[in-house]
């Protein structure tokens, strides 16, 4: 782990980009940067593991941070993926708790980490920040809503084009990275089957299949259309 150049020298702060603390002033915000250090994780390093003490808040921010738990087989389920601007770690923290699920690069990616002594003082003193966590948790809320409606869609082709459709809102891009072995996790569909319905979206000009982890969406209103109506 080392200090963030960026941050401990006010240079480009990626707090700007952070939801929660976009609201600062520019001397709130080099406070908050003396208590950030930063790491730098490669495709596949793992971050936390369930069970870890959760001891720092983590920011994602560049790249893609993947949240996982696996079964009593150790078959990998996907719970989330953050990407920059999310953070992990805040309810576990606040009340000293465990991490429940395992952190793990989804690509290479630069963590920013907070201290769990330092968040509560900053909370402490700047309790909006508090309250702009809440927010974030509610909106994850929501989104996990939608997953447990993806997961009771008997229908697979519309689970697949729900998901699609929601990664491409997050990440704000129509070219998505990610295997259909993590779209199967994710959702809880073979490989296989996630194989099959690609290439009839793919037929019928829905999305472009790449190589092994890259799919683009081609007219997303069509996908949208058929995730939700």
């Amino acid at each position: 782990m080392i200090n963030c150049a960026a941050c401990s020298h006010g240079q480009a702060p990626c707090l700007h980009h952070v939801p929660i603390f976009a609201h600062l002033e520019p001397e709130q915000i080099r406070q908050v940067q003396q208590l950030i250090i930063q790491r730098q994780l490669s495709a596949g390093q793992v971050l936390f593991r369930e069970g870890d003490a959760c001891q720092s808040l983590y920011i994602v921010r560049s790249g893609s941070l993947k949240l996982v738990r696996y079964g009593s087989d150790g078959k990998e389920y996907l719970l989330d993926t953050l990407f920059p601007g999310d953070f992990y770690g805040s309810n576990q923290l606040l009340g000293m708790g465990e991490v429940r699920e395992t952190g793990i690069a989804e690509q290479e990616a630069s963590i920013c980490t907070i201290n769990g002594e330092d968040l509560r003082k900053l909370l402490l003193s700047r309790p909006e920040i508090g309250v702009k966590m809440m927010l974030y948790l509610n909106s994850k809320l929501e989104q996990y809503r939608l997953q447990l409606e993806m997961l009771s869609t008997k229908d697979v082709e519309k689970r697949i084009c729900m998901y699609l459709s929601e990664r491409a809102r997050k990440t704000g891009s129509l070219s998505l990275i990610l295997s259909q072995e993590d779209i199967g996790n994710a959702i809880h569909l073979t490989k296989e089957t996630v194989n099959r319905k690609l290439s009839i979206l793919q037929d019928e000009g829905l999305v472009e299949v790449s190589g092994k982890k890259k799919i683009t969406i081609l007219d997303l209103g069509l996908l949208k259309q058929r995730a939700f109506f």
